[in-house]
Formats: C-alpha cells, structure tokens, sequence
C-alpha cells in the first residue's frame, strides 16, 4: 500500500488530495502513510466520520484554490513587470549578496551575450574574464559595505558591439525583514557622449585644419608645467616659427596647395614633439613652441633639426624662389623673472632678426 501511494502522488502531485481508509493502524503506519504523501486518514467507518473527512478535505481544497489563484495574479504581476523591463532598452538586473543574478530584462542578457535563462543564477565571472568579474565584485562588496547607490563609469567589453563606455548604478536592495537582499544595477550606454566630450575637446583644444594644439591650449599647458616644476626644474623657453613667404605658396599656387603645404609642415614640427616639446599653432603662418626640462637647454638644436627637415622636404618654388622654409625666435626665459607673455615677446623680436638676416634660420633673442 505503501509503495502505491508514493506512485499515485507521483503522478498526480499536490493537486490530489489523498485520503487513505485504514480502519484500525498502528500510529507506525500512520506515520508511514503521511510520509508517503497522504494528506489524511479515515480510520473509522459511519457517516459522521466520513463527512468530517469530507469537510477537511474540501476546506485544505479551497485553501490550495485561494493559494494558486494568488499565485496566478502575484505571477500576472511579475510577468508585466517583466514585460516592461524588457522593452526597455537599457540592461536592468537584480543579484544576492553572494552575486548570483536573482533577475535581469533582455536588454542585459544581450549585454553579457546569453540567453536569460543562463543568466538567473550565475555571477558575473561566468560571462566576463576574471579580473574584470572581480573588479564589478569589488564595487558590489563596497556598496553593501557603504549602503545606498553608487554611480561609476568604466569601459566593457560588449560581445556585439566591442568596447563601449558605461555608467553604473548600483544599489543595495533591502530584504522584508530590513536586512540586505542583494543590488539593483542599471547600466546605461555612454560611448557616444563620451565621443562627443571628445570631438569637443579637440574641438576646443586643436586647430581644425592642422590638429596641432591652438593657442588656448598653448597657455594651458605651459602653464600647468611653470606652476608645477620643482625649483631645479626651472629652466624653459619658447619660440615663435614662421613660415616664410607663406603669401606666395596661396597667392601662385592657391589655398589648396598653401593647406597641404601648412599641414605638411606642422607634421614636420610635431615629429619631434616628446615628454617636454611642444607645438602649437598661434594662427595664420605662424607657430609657437614650448620647452621645459632637459629639453629646454636642447631646444635650439631641436628647432634646427626641425628646420633642416622643413627646409628638406617641405620646401616649394614660386616665381621668386624657393619658400616654405621656416624662421625661428628662441628665447630662454625663468618664471621668477618673466612672465611666458614676455619671453614670447623677446622670442618674436629675435624671430624679426632671423627675417631680417635672410630668412630660413633661427635667432636666439637678447
């Protein structure tokens, strides 16, 4: 009898309600059939008996009917909710303490490159390499540690897409009883504002035609280095580069020779940029170059490498001879003694000087 309701439970589950008719049964067997899945005994035989066995199974029916149409409408509930979630384009997803993902939309199931389905109950290691598993696990230990939302940025990996730029948040969700559930995440896809920060930036900080640095971002960054150098550190200087007969390559040759001829040279320049050189454009023909460290006392024979190399293979002919050289003022300066304004000033009276002496050389100023 035994193995005979095990089988009937078996096969039928929760849904039947099992009354085993014993007659008389040693508490043993009694135990024995609950065990095996009866949920009640009818031990004696007459009317009454059986009408209460009746009522208490009716009664535990109604109960299991309240408890399923419950969970129907709790279920209703959470299939919206999750309808929802997955129109959303932006990945949603919940996890426990120990990491393991409790829930999640499509749009996260796309993001990590598998089916939902394979992402409820696995962490994050299991989709990402090691280090960058346990680098989002670092972050999840400190907001539980902290408590509340955090919000970072930080660049992943996307099977689809490659690598995209990402703001995170995350926060701690707390369970009924007020301790820690797990964390909500919300990764929202920033790569295209972060390019736009970065066109702008350029856009702000380099001259469109060259891609040499503007004057703005000259000042910027000599500045930073004068207000930053050590006390031994402080030697620098600056020149200003002109291009000679630059007027004649656009007036007998067009603006679309002298362009190419201008980028040509600024290429020439910025190949010999490195740590503490550097070259930015003032406008028009003219350009400006700062020194510090070492380079500072080399910066004359930097500028003539630059010039030989200008004059070799950026050089062109018009009708009163061969222009596109460079002229260059370099001065020396100290930032306790003299403002960069002023050692540029200094710089562009000796530029004059090499002009005036035949252009296609370079002055040190006075």
């Amino acid at each position: 009898m035994i193995a005979q309701v095990v089988r009937l439970r078996e096969i039928c589950g929760d849904r039947l309600y099992l009354v085993a008719v014993t007659g008389s049964a040693t508490s043993e067997f009694q135990a024995e059939l609950f065990d095996a899945g009866v949920d009640d005994l009818l031990m004696e035989e007459g009317t009454p008996q059986l009408l209460r066995c009746l009522l208490r199974a009716k009664r535990h029916l109604t109960l299991l009917q309240t408890h399923e149409k419950t969970l129907a409408a709790l279920q209703d509930k959470l299939d919206a909710w999750q309808d929802g979630l997955d129109h959303l384009p932006t990945p949603i997803y919940l996890k426990d303490v120990g990491g393991r993902y409790l829930g999640c939309n499509t749009a996260f199931s796309h993001f990590v490159g598998t089916e939902r389905d394979r992402v409820i109950g696995h962490t994050l290691a299991d989709f990402l390499p090691p280090d960058v598993a346990e680098a989002h696990r670092e972050s999840d230990l400190e907001v539980m540690r902290r408590g509340g939302a955090i919000r970072l940025e930080t660049d992943v990996c996307v099977p689809d897409t490659g690598v995209r730029h990402i703001m995170l948040h995350k926060a701690c969700v707390a369970s009924p009883e007020g301790g820690l559930r797990g964390i909500a995440g919300v990764l929202i896809d920033i790569t295209e504002r972060k390019e736009l920060e970065a066109r702008l930036t350029a856009a702000a900080e380099r001259d469109p035609l060259t891609n040499a640095y503007n004057r703005r971002k000259f000042f910027q960054v000599a500045g930073s280095a004068i207000e930053t150098a050590n006390e031994g550190e402080r030697s620098f200087a600056v020149a200003v580069i002109d291009i000679d007969h630059f007027k004649s390559i656009n007036d007998e040759l067009g603006h679309g020779e002298g362009d190419v001829t201008l980028c040509s040279i600024v290429d020439t320049l910025r190949a010999h940029e490195e740590e503490g050189v550097l070259i930015a454009r003032a406008g028009g023909e003219e350009f400006f170059a700062f020194f510090t460290g070492d380079n500072a006392s080399q910066a004359a024979a930097i500028l003539e490498r630059m010039r030989a190399d200008i004059a070799r293979y950026c050089a062109v002919v018009t009708g009163i001879g061969t222009v596109g050289t460079i002229s260059i003022g370099l001065a020396d300066f100290d930032p306790l003694q003299e403002t960069i304004d002023h050692a540029l000033r200094r710089a562009d009276l000796a530029l004059y000087r090499a002009k005036r002496d035949g252009r296609n050389r370079l002055c040190r100023a006075d």
